[in-house]
């Protein structure tokens, strides 16, 4: 039986950081709905670290009009790595590591780059057998280059 339980949780893990690397790639390819699909009806936000706004509740629908907005114009490359998973029964935590780097193709070199690293904490939940994001922070531990270059950032020295 514990075999069985094994195998499940091997499960479930791949498929809560298969979740995870998913919503990286989608805000790459800036494929919406595929971001959609990964996300719970309502999501608890927390990006105080980098934007300095206060953690909140938001639906999905209005985080994926802020990643419109911000992304807009930008090249983006998003890595996710060192992913700690914890499972219980149909919820699950995962920290990992993140590496987003940003170009803006329509600045001067030297000043068309923001990148930022740190950790990402995630809460999933699974319903209909999916693994979908309940809450997302986001600590910063590496930030380097032009703020201008994200939006929310713009306008701020």
């Amino acid at each position: 039986m514990s075999e069985l339980l094994d195998i499940h949780w091997i499960i479930d893990r791949a498929a809560v950081i298969d979740t995870i690397v998913a919503v990286a790639n989608a805000f790459d390819a800036k494929d919406w709905q595929k971001l959609r699909s990964h996300l719970a009806d309502e999501i608890d936000i927390d990006y105080s670290e980098f934007r300095g706004e206060p953690p909140r509740r938001v639906t999905a629908e209005e985080y994926i009009q802020q990643r419109v907005e911000n992304l807009a114009g930008l090249r983006t490359l998003h890595v996710s790595t060192n992913h700690e998973v914890t499972i219980k029964s149909e919820a699950a935590n995962c920290k990992s590591v993140y590496r987003i780097y940003r170009l803006d193709p329509t600045r001067e070199s030297g000043q068309n780059r923001l990148d930022t690293g740190g950790n990402y904490f995630h809460d999933l939940i699974q319903t209909d057998g999916l693994w979908r994001i309940t809450r997302i922070k986001q600590t910063v531990v590496i930030f380097s280059g032009n703020p201008q270059v994200h939006g929310p950032l713009r306008g701020t020295s």
